[in-house]
């Protein structure tokens, strides 16, 4: 039975004020969902009457929906399951006479909720004073069921979904900056381009997923490098996820394709209605595209964030091309430095870069991170950079090398150790780690200290197996090449002696990637006495 003091008049009235319908920071053309409204009251009179009155209510585009509760704990349920709820109107007494204020307290403090619009509705207002209620809990509007007629809760409800659509706005504006902060930190850690590439798209479509009003459908988007002449794409997302190494000009759709022309035409950005396009150029002269593009219009909101994450993206694209200029100065000083020391030993060159690429091999194959990886590539052709001080008698001698002869070759460890240790840079103390342990043995046999196991470092393990590999199959001034049947008979009889017996294993089950065909007849180089290394 309804209570006669908790009845809701909505009383006649000549006008009715319609509620805004501009719509601010709104993507056009987007297909908004309804607001979500939750009644909460133990009547249902209140229920239908509150629908009625607000069934064609519209407020910046976007209708109703409404969801109903009976209790305070009903209440607070119905918000865990709708946590995207705007705004309750809220009975104080329900299931006891302080239902709706418990409610409140467990939706701020249990649920976190602070964004929904609570709107305290009582036909007792003498049994919950105004103003200790507005005191005491954190609601938006404490209204006495008389109070509301048509007009008024129009009004009411229109000035509730106002706040509560600035609360989400800003909400979306320092989530997007997290984002975007967060997504530049991440960009300048990237050691590659390939990295690099995958990331910025990645982000950007997080980011335009994150801040979008409504979900987007799908995200599509390229980044690219170019010449004068043509465009080829790095790595696609969405539609062009499968087009990495293709021409723009065979993938992307014309209306893709046309907006990239005119961005690197006019070498500038573009913000397109569904997406944001820009040209990317390194200071040594390295360009790209990028493109990304949503299903639906953007918001001003995501126009911003985007404009200021690919600022940072076109420094970060400028910074990795420098660094990849660095990285492959370095490379082409250390692959020179170790062919200086082959030649020396006259053996030819590319011993050092069969074993670069060898060593980075076997690391992935051995589960090392990508950048430890890189990191032995470069630093193992220095594994024999100590030989620099053994004496040319010694380091070209034809034959066997006599016990003495033998002990200064080893030396070559040490000297390589104490040369390449004084550097604080990381490739040079890896360079250090890799030529004081190439020959140590995984039995303990080896020199100069005699290490075992698990003790000899990754790096020093893996070189010592693709060098000794290298310099059994390839032709020295003391031997011919072997065949390759009897270099994995050597390998496989060392597996647990002088070799760890998992690298073993995974280099035997890879042999094809470490011996392509075309090793028969590349270029010679390298070491002494293998399995007597020196």
């Amino acid at each position: 039975m309804t209570r006669l003091d908790d009845d809701i008049l909505f009383a006649d009235e000549d006008e009715i004020f319609a509620p805004e319908t501009s719509v601010q920071d709104e993507a056009p053309g987007v297909q908004l969902a309804a607001w979500k409204l939750l009644i909460a009251d133990d009547d249902d009179e209140v229920h239908t009457l509150t629908r009625l009155v607000l069934s064609g209510f519209v407020f910046e585009g976007r209708g109703l929906e409404f969801l109903s509760a009976h209790s305070g704990k009903e209440t607070v349920e119905m918000l865990r399951e709708h946590p995207d709820t705007a705004l309750v109107l809220l009975d104080v007494v329900m299931e006891h006479d302080d239902a709706g204020l418990q409610a409140v307290r467990e939706i701020r403090r249990d649920l976190d909720n602070h964004f929904v619009r609570i709107i305290l509705r009582t036909g007792q207002p003498g049994q919950a004073p105004e103003q200790d209620i507005i005191s005491s809990y954190d609601i938006n509007d404490y209204k006495a069921k008389t109070e509301l007629t048509s007009q008024k809760l129009y009004t009411t409800v229109t000035a509730a979904l106002r706040a509560y659509r600035d609360l989400r706005t800003i909400e979306r504006q320092r989530s997007g900056l997290e984002m975007v902060n967060e997504a530049s930190r991440r960009l300048f850690l990237c050691q590659n381009t390939d990295e690099f590439a995958a990331e910025v798209l990645e982000q950007m479509s997080a980011l335009l997923m994150a801040t979008a009003i409504e979900f987007p459908e799908g995200v599509r988007g390229v980044l690219t490098t170019c010449d004068e002449v043509s465009c080829n794409i790095v790595i696609g997302t969405g539609l062009y996820v499968g087009d990495a190494g293709r021409n723009t000009r065979d993938a992307l759709n014309d209306l893709d394709r046309e907006v990239l022309q005119r961005v690197k035409a006019d070498r500038f950005e573009q913000m397109l209605e569904d997406g944001y396009a820009c040209y990317l150029e390194s200071r040594g002269g390295t360009q790209g595209l990028l493109l990304l593009r949503q299903d639906g219009a953007i918001s001003d909101l995501q126009s911003d964030l985007l404009r200021t994450y690919a600022s940072n993206v076109r420094i970060a694209y400028d910074n990795i091309h420098l660094n990849r200029e660095i990285v492959d100065t370095q490379k082409e000083v250390i692959h020179t430095l170790g062919e200086v020391v082959e030649s020396r030993s006259q053996e030819t060159a590319h011993h050092v870069k069969r074993v670069g690429h060898n060593s980075y091999l076997l690391a992935k194959l051995a589960g090392l991170p990508e950048t430890e990886a890189s990191l032995l590539h470069m630093a193992s052709p220095l594994h024999d950079v100590g030989k620099i001080g053994i004496p040319d008698a010694i380091l070209n001698k034809p034959g066997r090398l006599t016990a003495e002869e033998r002990t200064v070759m080893q030396t070559h460890t040490e000297i390589g150790h104490t040369v390449l240790g004084n550097s604080n840079r990381p490739i040079f103390q890896a360079a250090s780690i890799v030529a004081f342990e190439h020959h140590e043995k995984w039995d303990g046999s080896g020199y100069p200290r005699g290490l075992s196991g698990e003790d000899i470092h990754i790096f020093g393990r893996i070189v010592g197996l693709v060098d000794v590999f290298d310099a059994l199959r390839h032709e020295r001034v003391y031997k011919p090449a072997m065949p390759l049947e009897k270099c994995v008979e050597i390998i496989s009889e060392e597996r647990g002696r002088h070799f760890d017996p998992r690298l073993v294993d995974l280099f035997l089950e890879n042999l094809e990637r470490f011996d392509p065909p075309q090793s028969e007849t590349a270029p010679i180089a390298e070491t002494k006495d293998v399995l007597q290394p020196v």
